[in-house]
């Protein structure tokens, strides 16, 4: 049994590691780069149910669909930007990132645009 206290740390954490909003993950969705690194639809998918799910109707499945979010995101932010990706383009790594709810030029101030693309 899922305690009131065990899904408002988990949701606390997932809602401090991913740092896009429903729509924004939702309209990237949408853009061809997207399906450029993950190897499948499943983060997006897990993570907009997730960002469209109100906290009070988080049960068991959300804790652990949200633990693999929080997991995957703690190791995929440490790795670097990859050598040799031009200026102005998504490296796979930020691709996958997105995938996954987390858009590392919304956070530097150093946003690209690739929402619309």
């Amino acid at each position: 049994m899922i305690t009131q206290k065990e899904i408002e740390k988990v949701h606390t954490k997932y809602k401090n590691a991913v740092n896009m909003n429903f729509t924004e993950l939702k309209i990237w969705s949408k853009n061809p780069l997207s399906k450029k690194a993950s190897l499948s639809r499943e983060p997006i998918k897990r993570n907009l149910k997730l960002l469209s799910t109100p906290k009070y109707k988080w049960g068991a499945i959300q804790i652990q669909e949200a633990n693999k979010t929080i997991s995957y995101l703690a190791r995929a932010k440490k790795i670097k930007r990859k050598k040799g990706t031009p200026k102005g383009e998504l490296s796979p790594n930020e691709i996958a990132l997105r995938n996954w709810g987390y858009d590392v030029y919304k956070k530097k101030n150093k946003y690209i645009n690739t929402y619309t693309l």
